[in-house]
């Protein structure tokens, strides 16, 4: 499997070519369609997390959103969602002990819409799950920016439980 792994790290880094002087970039699990980049930042591995715009076909037909009346991606609806959980925004992107932070990434041309989230662990390192592919460790949130899911928009943290 070790060969089939380096095939699929360099595949990624050709999608996030800063993930290339990245050393805590890592793959951490198998692809799988059951969950998506917002879910897993939200703590959910179980099913797709996204607000029923009617973009996207779930596979299963199963996904999440806190509130179905919101119709739109929008990074203000992201950010309201991660507060149910009670996250807020903040300004710092660095490890801080006590806090789990995640990041909120928007589309390159329209920085009101959300394309991504990942997610601080315990480490200080980053996790993010990419669509219906693999889940993967990086060192920062900016690593996996580039022209699909853009640029990290908004920093969010809350105390660990």
């Amino acid at each position: 499997m070790g060969e089939r792994i380096e095939q699929i790290k360099k595949a990624i880094v050709r999608a996030f070519p800063k993930l290339i002087d990245d050393d805590k970039f890592d793959i951490t699990s198998k692809a799988t369609p059951k969950y998506n980049c917002i879910a897993w930042a939200y703590n959910i591995d179980d099913r797709w997390m996204w607000p029923n715009t009617g973009e996207f076909e779930f596979l299963d037909g199963v996904h999440f959103w806190p509130d179905d009346e919101i119709k739109e991606a929008t990074i203000e609806n992201f950010i309201n969602a991660f507060r149910l959980k009670g996250y807020e925004c903040c300004d710092d992107w660095h490890f801080e002990k006590e806090y789990q932070k995640i990041a909120l990434y928007a589309h390159p041309e329209r920085l009101d819409v959300c394309t991504h989230a990942s997610r601080q662990l315990r480490n200080g390192c980053w996790t993010s799950k990419l669509g219906k592919e693999n889940d993967i460790q990086h060192g920062t949130p900016f690593t996996i920016e580039n022209e699909l899911y853009g640029k990290v928009r908004c920093i969010m943290r809350r105390r660990f439980n």
